[in-house]
């Protein structure tokens, strides 16, 4: 019942869209699990993931972030594709990177260590990676990024702790793999004007959630995704490609309360 009324509101909230636009811009995707069977809109079926990359190769080209910001106001940008994966699912290494693999397509994970580092994973079918799968993935077409440490709100903590977020992620990407990580990635997609300036000074770039398309002007610190949900099924997986549903990121916004980088 509540995937069905999910997909009644979803279909309503398309309607803002219209009529048809095409976005602009590189398609940058965030994904999270794959497989896990939650049924968590995070996650995608392994069938749905390997039929979204079915799709995706057959319309453009999948890339990594470095090459959709050289080519961002290329004519056909809209038609290239970033997939990003955050927090450091096991179920990733499982089921998303055999796929991955196989069409040796890259792909860039944002790793939140402390559940690694401790093979603390909380909720059952949502256990972290191992340092040895993250070290296998990036040998094989991974880029690794940052998550902080411990997930929390950035907009909620102090500068001190921020730099220690930071600063233990870095350490122990750097320690268990050997990797200077050159990638952030706000968690929860919210940006932090108190973390703004250190992520600056540590990384290439930085990722947030939802917003304005990508472009050559757009600012390499503020770079905004497109969120790959479970309701989207097929139909609003390729709107989302096509027009980036901006009604429905603008609604989703202000239930959460989070108003962007105007804070």
């Amino acid at each position: 019942m509540n995937r069905l009324l999910r997909q009644g509101a979803k279909s309503l909230i398309a309607l803002g869209d219209f009529p048809y636009r095409l976005r602009p811009g590189p398609r940058i995707l965030i994904y999270h699990q794959v497989g896990s069977s939650l049924g968590r809109q995070m996650e995608l079926p392994t069938e749905a993931f390997n039929d979204q990359l079915e799709w995706l190769q057959s319309e453009g080209s999948v890339v990594s972030l470095e090459e959709a910001l050289a080519r961002a106001d290329d004519p056909d940008s809209h038609r290239l594709y970033v997939l990003t994966f955050d927090d450091g699912y096991r179920d990733v290494y499982e089921n998303a990177y055999p796929l991955l693999a196989s069409a040796g397509l890259p792909f860039l994970v944002y790793l939140t260590t402390q559940p690694i580092e401790t093979q603390s994973g909380t909720t059952p079918g949502a256990e972290p990676l191992t340092w040895a799968q993250v070290e296998d993935m990036a040998g094989h077409g991974a880029t690794i990024g940052s998550h902080t440490h411990t997930h929390p709100d950035l907009r909620m903590v102090t500068s001190e702790q921020i730099e220690q977020e930071l600063g233990a992620s870095d350490e122990l990407i750097e320690r268990r793999l050997g990797i200077t990580s050159r990638h952030f990635c706000y968690p929860y997609g919210y940006w932090s004007k108190a973390a703004d300036s250190i992520v600056r000074e540590k990384y290439q770039t930085a990722t947030l959630g939802a917003g304005p398309a990508v472009s050559s002007g757009t600012d390499p610190y503020l770079i905004h995704r497109t969120p790959v949900q479970l309701s989207d099924g097929h139909f609003f997986f390729v709107r989302k490609m096509k027009t980036g549903m901006v009604f429905e990121e603008t609604i989703r916004r202000r239930l959460s309360g989070y108003q962007g980088i105007a804070e």
